[in-house]
């Protein structure tokens, strides 16, 4: 799964940070020679499995990168140079009008330090007790965006460093009359900048302090201020070299400005400008490198003596007051200088600045308010301006003296601060762009310093900040492309097409010659590795040397380094603000905020691509390298899918790579992230994701680790971490890591949900609360009494349950306006036109009213036009697309070969035409539809999670719909539905995919039941999607099955291809959701009918699974979405041709949004009789001498007696070699489940237990090792150190001993949350009897041993109907055993049981000979019906309630009939 740290508008801390779901491509593993050939291009060693490489240091690879990267910190950010990029806006004082070396990068690094030392041990068990194996835990992926709040965060600081402007720009005020500003104002739609001020702010008067008025020190001689030259004789101060801002704190003792002991040596003309410019110079270095020196304010003292008028020196008198923070005297030279010249906004900056300081806000924005009214190409006035403005923290003197609520005007007010910002920004916008034509890019205004380029890019990015604030997403887009044209002289797209017709794109070359751009959904997806992105700006701004066009057209000189300095930070903002739109892409390609969703689902708006998505990372790669950037491209490059990676375009390299996917280019980007910052913890946490999805674990955990080394405080590597080691069977040692993680970070799902996994798997119950009824267990393990009410949650379970909820709430918002999105060139809505599709592949021989149909899909569009509530569109759009699949099919098989279910004669397969893939064409997810979001919980953990019948339902739906969506969307599915399979002439084609025909507990089950299928009537093939592990089940399965293809190095496309050319009619999926799962193929539907059996114990949710096999206790038919749909339609609950009114139900199929636990399936099922768990005991897993002793009894040779004797001799042997200390009257419970299924009401209605029969153990397995010492714990402080001895613990066992071992236990307690599978199979067929509770009647996984028990025939001697009834059953079965010696009529003394308990023994034992449970060749005939009436059903329609009204009221569910029963 893919996790995405958010970079959004740094501007917004009310902005919600979203998750980028990952997209899980179709892949073939890597090599380790290929992992080689990926580092080749890097010029990287590689080491085999341990991955040992020296990073060259940053220099050697790009000499200016050298010091670059900030900090480390993961926060929602946007790249390391915003600090560097933003410092002049953060500051609001400045020593100097801005000379671009000022924004040299200064970098911070902050770095955390902590060696892992995990406990390696091993812990591999022999057997696996249930069919279900876990799928792999997530693989969490982390963008990473540095400083990507600090724009606006810095000014939130209220301790933030200060300085004042020192430095007069002669340039701006030259220009300022140039412009004649009047009439600028006049136009304005800032209008009266008063509008911003308090009331009392509005008309200041100051009067100068009449101790700066020494007679002897200024003469304004009468001179009006409009006349008056303040600076004459510094024309060329702007030019000087940048100065460093001033420090928090000083030292040495303020100079009082009466008395000078400084001694100037003047030269003849004392008072020579020239010499009065050399002494300020001076001034200012000592300024900016000594501000504390004493001689800088004698110096300046005797200056201002000298030159009582000179501005520039009172200046630099404030600065230097304000340095050390004598603000009172700061102002008062500030002031002096306005009475000199009432126009000097950089003397009303610094008043703003100081009033700030002090804690007058109001007047504070006053004086930068009058600044920029003055002068509106001041920016340090207007970023100071902008940036109080926007601070959450800015709290006005009236606002401190009010008594109302202040927390409920907060929001409102820094919405309309919000907007007062914006304001300013279009103010000064229209001072430089009069008029804005929309149809053309933006370029540089003439008059435009060039080394002021990057502010004015500043200011369309704080108004996109801004705007992305106000919820004006598609206005911010708008922003920051004003902001990109500046610098590019042309859009982005105009960029995308140079860099497509670089990489040889014909389709670009033909438009460019036509003074055309392709558009964005045109543009070809170009891959370009490393060294490529880096050398790119040469590519695209071939003409102006790989310098930005916007410097260029403003002049900006090539020859010193003042100038390398303005490219450099040019490139910086630039940088930044391609990172921040890409951000805003991503975002709209997957919405998870109402907001978000109206901007992605905006009908004029462009969508945007991968394409040009990948085109903004490479440019922002090559305008600045960044570590974070090369993460952030790795992440993009390992989720294209290897189909799209062949065809996209390339730009020729001198080392061309054959075959570069999308994981060899995520390993270079990762690797040279690595060069540029040996110690980026992102980059090794996804270099270490990549690893974990390619199946190298031990390189992932290394990786992992790595991350951890360099940030200890990074939660997604500890999270990842923590995946690995449990995936890697290390249970306990993953605990650690996931406990780590969520202290760092406690709102971490998916932290919290891998912990919880964790201790449930160890049975580390600590902490874990309860929900509902259940027992509670406090911080301590101590057991609480449980809640009466059936809502509580308490503790990290009951956690869990509240995540899982919210995030299927939240989950709902997916899709909507889809539907209403206009379809390109056809005049109609995406809804009108699917509504088309289906009525279109509806009508089959004129069957159906037009009329009607038309009316009912305009009801249920209506249902989700209205948007009452969360609906989940997205989900519905996607069902009713899965629907028109199987309809189109059915109406291509029977335009093609009639209603016949089978033929005696051959009929060809279907060629596919032009016309007939144009007639059956497959309708399309809109390209703007984003990847449904998924729950944190899997549907695997669903077994042994306290969750309602909705909340797993919705799990596993929500599951399901992220496999279609990734399905439909892949490059490689035609633009038609695949054609269906001829009529069966005479067999019928079963198909079954699995990953597990090798020793696995599938294998174990069904090993000969591919071989048992009737080869006269049925064609089978196996298409194995794992290697042969060369196990003797693997062996038999392929030696037996009719047709066995090992389809492990394929792709999905060539799987589902083969399926079609095999001529499929049934398609069977062993997987689910389990570890190795193919879901995609079935998702592809190449198949008319396609089925669940066995791999997964619950509903997949899905429209690509049509049929459970199963059976009616397992699943009982009142929790079937089309048996509930039936039986209202039966009630009358929802009238005909109304259900689109008022949901998003179709014929037979409920919609799984629904809020009702009436139901969980949303498949039909195929009810086998008996049980639908197939096992292969009686064929694969006899004793020895089984065989011999069955002749001997059927020939008279053995007696019944004789053999029962046998069998309790074997037991008691048995049983004193693994218990030899135990006492002959003992009775053994036993359990042998993976102690996940185990939680604590279970555990203590065991311990209950054996408190009441004192002569009993519990045996229970190391499943894994580290649950002892947690339930011994628990056992202690629960029952008593007593009882807690009588639990006992042995390891597993192969699965041979496993099985046979089985019958030392009197009797098996199963686990009522998610029962005994395979291991209840086993136990049976030893003898020993179970006691089982089908505890929910929502979930398979608890009624699977209910299930097992009754095909035994003896079912209602093992299956309780409640937990007090299991625990009577129990008692009164081991009461009633009592065991004694007898003698034979040899003489032999033997051990003989007696009791109920035994007699139920001594009847499994003899019947499992010919019981219906273990007689596989009979299973399969009854699956074969199963298989055969869900071919007939789909033919002739009445699968279909919407094609067949005749089944309305009858079953939907297929109901096998046993011929013998």
């Amino acid at each position: 799964m893919l996790f995405q740290q958010a970079y959004m508008p740094a501007a917004f801390p009310l902005a919600e940070k979203p998750f980028l779901q990952k997209y899980i491509p179709d892949r073939r593993r890597l090599r380790m020679q290929e992992l080689e050939k990926a580092l080749l291009p890097l010029h990287l060693p590689y080491a085999g499995n341990s991955l040992h490489y020296q990073a060259p240091p940053p220099s050697s690879w790009h000499p200016q990168l050298a010091n670059t990267e900030p900090s480390s910190r993961w926060y929602p950010l946007v790249t390391e140079q915003h600090q560097s990029q933003y410092n002049h806006v953060q500051q609001h004082y400045h020593h100097h009008q801005p000379s671009p070396s000022q924004h040299q990068y200064q970098p911070q690094q902050r770095r955390q330090w902590q060696q892992p030392s995990p406990h390696h041990h091993s812990n591999s068990s022999l057997h696996v007790s249930s069919i279900m194996i876990p799928p792999q835990s997530p693989t969490l992926t982390s963008y990473y965006h540095e400083n990507y709040n600090e724009w606006l965060d810095h000014y939130y600081q209220s301790k933030r460093r200060q300085g004042l402007s020192s430095r007069v720009d002669l340039d701006a005020q030259k220009r300022q009359k140039i412009r004649h500003l009047n009439d600028v104002h006049n136009t304005s739609t800032w209008g009266n900048m008063d509008v911003f001020l308090p009331e009392n702010a509005s008309h200041h008067s100051f009067s100068v302090p009449a101790q700066l008025h020494g007679t002897d020190h200024f003469h304004v001689s009468g001179i009006p201020p409009q006349h008056h030259d303040p600076v004459s004789g510094f024309q060329q101060q702007h030019h000087y070299n940048a100065y460093g801002l001033l420090p928090h704190s000083t030292t040495g003792a303020l100079v009082s400005s009466s008395s000078s002991s400084l001694s100037l040596p003047l030269p003849a003309g004392a008072l020579s400008e020239e010499w009065r410019d050399n002494m300020l110079q001076y001034a200012h270095t000592l300024y900016a490198t000594a501000p504390e020196s004493p001689e800088l304010l004698e110096l300046l003292h005797t200056l201002h003596s000298r030159f009582p008028t000179h501005l520039p020196i009172l200046l630099l008198l404030a600065c230097v007051y304000f340095a050390y923070r004598d603000y009172d005297a700061s102002l008062q030279y500030n002031h002096l200088i306005l009475s000199y010249d009432p126009e000097y906004v950089e003397a009303m900056s610094n008043i703003g600045t100081t009033l700030q300081s002090m804690g007058r806000l109001s007047e504070a924005e006053h004086w930068w308010s009058r600044a920029v009214k003055l002068r509106p190409s001041y920016f340090d006035a207007i970023e100071n301006l902008v940036g109080a403005l926007c601070s959450p923290n800015a709290v006005h003197d009236q606002e401190k003296a009010s008594h109302g609520s202040k927390a409920e005007k907060a929001a409102v007010d820094l919405v309309s601060r919000q907007r007062e910002a914006l304001a300013v920004c279009e103010y000064v916008e229209q001072y430089y762009f009069k008029e804005i034509d929309s149809a053309f890019s933006l370029t540089p205004p003439k008059e435009l310093p060039h080394y002021q380029l990057s502010r004015l890019q500043n200011l369309f990015y704080a108004k996109g900040n801004l705007k992305y604030a106000l919820s004006d997403v598609l206005g911010a887009q708008r922003e920051y492309e004003k902001g990109l044209e500046l610098a590019f002289g042309a859009s982005l797209l105009s960029v995308a097409n140079q860099l497509a017709i670089a990489c040889g794109s014909g389709a670009a070359m033909e438009a460019s010659r036509s003074n055309r751009v392709l558009d964005i959904q045109s543009l070809p997806l170009m891959l370009l590795q490393p060294e490529q992105a880096l050398g790119l700006l040469q590519v695209v701004f071939a003409s102006t040397g790989g310098i930005l066009p916007g410097l260029v057209t403003l002049g900006c000189p090539m020859h010193d380094n003042e100038s390398l300095a303005t490219v450099q930070q040019t490139n910086q903002t630039t940088s930044t603000i391609l990172l921040t739109l890409a951000k805003l892409y991503q975002d709209m390609m997957n919405p998870s905020t109402p907001v978000m969703v109206t901007a992605a689902s905006h009908g004029g708006a462009p969508v945007p691509s991968l394409s040009l998505l990948l085109l903004m990372y490479y440019l922002s790669l090559a305008l600045h390298p960044s570590p974070s950037t090369a993460n952030n491209m790795g992440i993009l490059m390992s989720n294209i899918p290897e189909a799209v990676a062949l065809t996209a375009l390339k730009l020729p390299a001198n080392h061309s790579q054959p075959g570069l996917n999308g994981v060899v280019l995520a390993m270079q980007y990762y690797m040279y992230g690595l060069q540029i910052d040996p110690r980026h913890a992102h980059l090794y946490t996804n270099l270490g994701s990549l690893f974990k999805d390619m199946g190298h674990l031990n390189e992932a955990v290394s990786m992992y680790q790595k991350a951890v080394e360099y940030n200890s405080q990074f939660d997604v590597a500890l999270a990842n971490l923590g995946n690995a080691m449990k995936d890697m069977g290390r249970v306990q040692d993953s605990v650690q890591w996931y406990r780590r993680a969520v202290e760092i970070n406690p709102d971490f799902v998916d932290a919290v949900c891998g912990l919880v996994n964790a201790l449930m798997g160890v049975c580390d119950w600590r902490g874990r609360g309860g929900v509902g009824t259940e027992v509670m267990v406090d911080n301590y393990g101590l057991m609480l009494p449980k809640s009466k009410d059936p809502h509580t949650r308490q503790g990290w379970i009951g956690r869990v349950v509240d995540i899982v909820e919210k995030q299927l709430n939240d989950g709902a918002l997916w899709g909507v306006g889809t539907l209403k999105q206009p379809v390109n060139g056809q005049g109609k809505l995406f809804g009108e036109q699917l509504q088309e599709i289906i009525i279109r592949a509806s009508r089959v021989q004129g069957q159906h009213d037009d009329t009607r149909l038309n009316q009912l899909w305009r009801q249920r569009l209506q249902y989700f036009a209205e948007m009452e509530g969360k609906k989940n569109e997205g989900g519905w759009l996607i069902r009713l697309i899965e629907r028109i699949l199987r309809r189109l099919q059915r109406k291509w098989y029977i335009e093609t070969y009639g209603e016949v279910v089978q033929s005696n004669v051959q009929r060809s397969a279907i060629l596919i035409t032009k016309e007939a893939a144009e007639k059956y064409v497959r309708p399309m997810i809109p390209s703007s539809l984003p990847m449904p979001p998924l729950p944190t919980v899997l549907p695997f953990h669903t077994f042994t999670y306290p969750l309602n019948a909705r909340q797993v339902r919705l799990i596993s739906h929500r599951n399901a719909l992220r496999i279609s969506h990734t399905t439909m969307n892949a490059a490689w599915v035609p633009s038609h539905v695949y054609p269906p399979p001829p009529p069966p002439s005479p067999r019928l084609k079963i198909g079954y995919i699995s990953s597990d025909f090798n020793n696995h507990p599938l294998a174990h089950l069904m090993q000969s039941v591919f071989g048992f299928h009737d080869k006269k009537k049925y064609e089978v093939f196996c298409y194995a999607t794992t290697a042969s592990d060369n196990s003797p089940y693997r062996t038999k399965i392929a030696a037996e099955a009719e047709h066995f293809i090992d389809v492990s190095s394929w792709s999905h496309q060539q799987v589902v291809e083969t399926v079609i050319r095999d001529g499929i009619h049934v398609l069977v999926n062993l997987n689910g959701y389990t570890k190795g799962a193919a879901n995609e193929i079935f998702a592809a539907r190449p198949s008319p009918v396609q089925c669940s059996f066995m791999g997964f114990a619950g509903t997949l949710g899905g429209g690509w699974c049509d049929w459970i096999i199963a059976d009616p206790i397992v699943c009982p038919p009142e929790m079937v979405s089309g048996e509930v749909w039936r039986r209202r339609q039966k009630d009358q609950r929802v009238q005909n041709g109304e259900k689109g009114q008022k949901n998003g139900d179709f014929e037979g199929d409920i919609d799984p949004e629904e809020d009702t636990n009436d139901f969980v399936y949303t498949e039909k099922f195929i009810y086998m009789p008996h049980s639908y768990f197939v096992n292969d005991h009686k064929q694969g897993f006899r004793e020895e001498d089984d065989e011999v002793m069955i002749k001997q009894h059927m020939h008279g040779h053995l007696s019944q007696e004789d053999l029962w004797m046998i069998e309790e001799d074997r037991r008691w042997k048995m049983r004193h070699k693994l218990f030899p200390q135990l006492p002959d009257d003992v009775v053994i419970f036993a359990n042998f489940n993976q102690l996940y299924k185990l939680e604590p009401t279970t555990f203590h209605l065991w311990l209950r237990i054996l408190e009441r029969v004192p002569n009993s153990i519990l045996w229970l397995l190391r499943f894994p090792p580290a649950g002892e010492k947690h339930l011994h714990r628990c056992a202690v402080e629960w029952a008593g150190a007593e009882v807690a001895q009588r639990v006992i613990f042995t390891d597993v066992a192969p699965k041979h001993i496993h099985i046979h071992r089985g019958r030392v236990a009197d009797l098996f307690l199963d686990t009522p949350e998610c029962n005994a599978h395979t291991t209840a199979a086993d136990i049976l067929w030893s003898g020993t009897p179970i006691v089982t509770y089908p505890k929910y009647v929502h979930k398979m996984c608890s009624r699977v041993g209910a299930s097992i028990a009754l095909a035994t025939g003896y079912g209602d001697q093992m299956v309780a109907t409640s937990e007090e009834q299991y625990e009577e059953m129990a008692v009164q079965y081991a009461q009633s055993l009592r065991y004694k010696y007898e003698t034979d009529r040899h003489g032999k003394m033997h051990r003989r049981g007696h009791g109920p308990l035994m007699d139920l023994r001594k009847e499994l034992f003899f019947t499992r000979e010919r019981s219906r449970l273990f007689d596989t060749q009979r299973w399969t005939r009854n699956l074969e019906q199963g298989y055969s009436e869900a071919w007939r059903r789909w033919v002739t329609a009445e699968e279909f309630e919407d094609l067949n009204n005749k089944t309305s009221n009858a079953s939907g569910c297929i109901w096998v009939k046993d011929p013998d029963d």
